[in-house]
């Protein structure tokens, strides 16, 4: 994916490489990679990336491939004010998640913790998979 246009830096391009070498496993549901690709086609989003929706569409087509798909056996909705930010907790909350990662923290408050999940922003993972891998 280096090649094409992200906007990701730092800590969320650190954890996505992880994910596409297979050192970090990440789940999403069908609805969640239809609101990824809502998110990324975007005209700001395109505008901001530089990139066009056919190389949106290799982005989703390279993520698909490496995320594990979780299948919705139950709605847990809503839990949120935002339907959007109920289909990732629904997701993680399906793929019985360890963490569910997002820049969103506020939004979330406490309605992971529910599900046993840990709420944490992309930096916090980062430093904590970096820490790990220094000690391996």
């Amino acid at each position: 994916m280096s090649s094409l246009p992200l906007l990701s830096t730092g800590a969320s391009r650190f954890l996505l490489h992880e994910i596409g070498v297979g050192r970090v496993m990440a789940a999403a549901s069908v609805p969640l990679l239809l609101e990824y690709e809502a998110v990324l086609k975007r005209p700001e989003t395109l505008n901001r990336s530089g990139g066009t929706a056919a190389d949106m569409d290799v982005i989703l087509d390279q993520l698909a491939a490496v995320l594990r798909r979780v299948p919705i056996w139950y709605l847990w909705r809503p839990q949120l004010r935002d339907a959007n930010d109920d289909r990732v907790l629904e997701a993680a909350a399906n793929a019985a998640a360890m963490h569910l990662v997002t820049f969103n923290i506020r939004d979330f408050g406490e309605a992971p913790s529910r599900f046993g999940i840990l709420l944490c922003c992309p930096a916090e993972l980062a430093r904590n998979l970096r820490r790990t891998s220094v000690r391996s």
